[in-house]
């Protein structure tokens, strides 16, 4: 099992539930919310939030997401709908897990090429799949280089 795997503990069984049993990519959440909290107690507890204001293990905003942060286990729930929503809208998991980050409305800016991904996002990218290689139009996993 890899580290960023291994390190999730007590979320890992909640988190690939919740990847099963809304058809996502297999560890994509589990992924996902490692990029976000690194599975550290300080930031799932709220003691740390993002510059953004961002919170739990998730990395939810409670400005979009009321109630973000106060449940870990309500987080990964509503982390997975709002991914699948994402992808739902692009069809493109990359693309889903860029808006998950970046913003939906950045990302929108970028494919109509009024917008430059922004440096923390493509690192977000490269470090999600390239530990869960799901195919997709940003970043060709084969060779973990983005697409020109």
């Amino acid at each position: 099992m890899t580290s960023w795997k291994a390190s999730a503990g007590q979320y890992l069984a909640p988190l690939e539930a919740a990847e099963v049993a809304r058809s996502m990519p297999t560890d994509l959440l589990v992924r996902v919310a490692y990029q976000e909290s690194h599975f550290r107690e300080d930031i799932i507890s709220g003691q740390v939030k993002s510059p953004a204001g961002c919170v739990g293990l998730m990395q939810l905003n409670p400005v979009d997401f009321p109630g973000a942060g106060q449940d870990w286990r309500q987080d990964i729930l509503t982390a997975a709908d709002y991914l699948v929503r994402l992808y739902a809208e692009h069809e493109d998991w990359q693309l889903a897990v860029a808006a998950y980050n970046w913003g939906p409305g950045n990302l929108r800016k970028f494919l109509l090429g009024k917008a430059t991904m922004p440096k923390e996002t493509t690192d977000y990218i490269t470090e999600v799949f390239t530990d869960v290689p799901v195919a997709g139009s940003l970043f060709n996993t084969d060779t973990q280089e983005f697409y020109a």
